[in-house]
């Protein structure tokens, strides 16, 4: 198993807390620096296992390497939540707008959706 490590790599502290949630206690063979690290290992078969995001999962899988994923249960998963707004003081407010408005669209969400992200809540 290897992992990020929970004190530089959100991924990192997202799997100490899916862990914590399931009860489970592993003694990683690494902690790396970047999730791209944790596929990297698991791809070259330096490790059996690793926890990453989906969408890291997805983007090895199109680059042809072989990693497969499983989903954590919902209850001990942990979601990564990624805010989307525009800066008051923003000095290009319209492109900002038109970026945040195609996000939130329909076509923007199944682009976000064919990466592995889910829609907003």
């Amino acid at each position: 198993m290897v992992l990020g490590d929970p004190a530089s790599v959100p991924a990192g502290k997202y799997a100490k807390q899916a862990l914590a949630a399931a009860g489970v206690t592993v003694v990683p063979k690494s902690l790396e620096l970047s999730v791209t690290a944790v596929t990297q290992k698991i791809a070259l078969g330096e490790a059996d296992a690793g926890i990453v995001y989906v969408t890291d999962v997805k983007a090895s899988v199109a680059a042809g390497q072989l990693v497969d994923g499983v989903q954590i249960p919902r209850a001990q998963n942990v979601l990564a939540v990624y805010p989307i707004g525009i800066l008051k003081s923003s000095q290009n407010q319209p492109i900002d707008r038109a970026f945040v408005d195609y996000v939130l669209s329909p076509a923007g969400q199944a682009t976000l959706a064919s990466f592995g992200f889910l829609s907003p809540s």
